[in-house]
């Protein structure tokens, strides 16, 4: 087992090598699609590392410990979802972890696949609370928002949020997820009433993602201050780089504010200070 763990490690290494090589060599344009290439590598060997390590506990006949660091508690969540995942014949869900509180990203194929999922994760040792932000996917598997490929029974409403995402610069596989981390934030921070007035401009596949995140145990605090909605988000997508994730989190709000002209006040009046002149400066691209 530890053998196989080196050879991860050794694997790793030699990904990264050869992507800083690639990156001297590539022409500048080529960039950012070798930057995502190598994060998706990375995220896969992270996944199959705490399968291992996961599979070394229970050959052993250990318990797990639960007070582990973030970093090993997400391998192990990652870990424990694997056979879940197969079995709901889904795509894999994105996990993070703050704080021992354990936040989920993704598509699921229903709503009861997403109510297992956060379950099954509820009960990993270690796991303190769940924010769980999956979504029933409104677009079917391998369609991606760039290149036309939206599901055909999307709104152009929907359509127009996701490649907001997109033209900001978010991954294509990545943009649905960024609109719904973004509409679940403004879920979570306007009061029920302003925000079912706004979601009530909206069409169906768009309030279906307008909904604050499922919440387990314990959870973080809430978000104040854009520094911590850009920290979130760009945790979030992975992919997503710190740095541009404000530049993609502003492009959705303007889109959302294009879309419901007659709410941008009401809303602005029920937020944070900082968040609120962020809402009123926000503009899509």
């Amino acid at each position: 087992m530890a053998g196989r763990t080196l050879r991860l490690t050794g694997l790793t290494l030699v990904v990264a090598t050869v992507s800083w090589l690639m990156w001297l060599f590539l022409p500048e344009r080529a960039r950012p699609r070798l930057h995502r290439m190598a994060l998706r590598a990375g995220r896969e060997l992270r996944y199959w590392g705490g399968r291992v390590r996961g599979l070394g506990y229970h050959l052993a006949g250990r318990h797990p410990d639960p007070n582990v660091s973030d970093t090993a508690l997400a391998d192990r969540v990652r870990s424990s979802l694997g056979p879940l995942e197969k079995r709901l014949d889904m795509p894999r869900v994105h996990v993070d972890v703050e704080g021992h509180v354990v936040r989920l990203h993704g598509e699921v194929p229903s709503r009861q696949s997403g109510r297992l999922v956060e379950q099954a994760v509820q009960r990993i040792a270690g796991v303190r609370g769940v924010e769980s932000y999956l979504q029933v996917a409104p677009i079917t598997a391998g369609e991606r928002p760039s290149g036309g490929r939206i599901h055909p029974g999307a709104s152009q409403a929907y359509k127009r949020l996701v490649e907001a995402a997109f033209n900001a610069g978010a991954p294509a596989e990545v943009a649905p997820r960024v609109v719904r981390a973004v509409l679940a934030f403004l879920a979570d921070r306007v009061p029920a009433s302003e925000f079912d007035q706004l979601a009530s401009h909206l069409p169906a596949d768009v309030r279906a993602v307008c909904v604050a995140p499922a919440r387990r145990g314990a959870h973080p605090r809430r978000v104040r201050k854009v520094q911590d909605l850009v920290a979130g988000l760009a945790t979030a997508t992975e992919p997503l780089p710190p740095d541009q994730a404000e530049h993609v989190i502003e492009s959705v709000l303007g889109a959302l504010r294009d879309l419901v002209p007659e709410e941008d006040l009401d809303i602005a009046a029920v937020l944070p200070d900082e968040l609120r002149d962020f809402w009123l400066s926000a503009m899509s691209h």
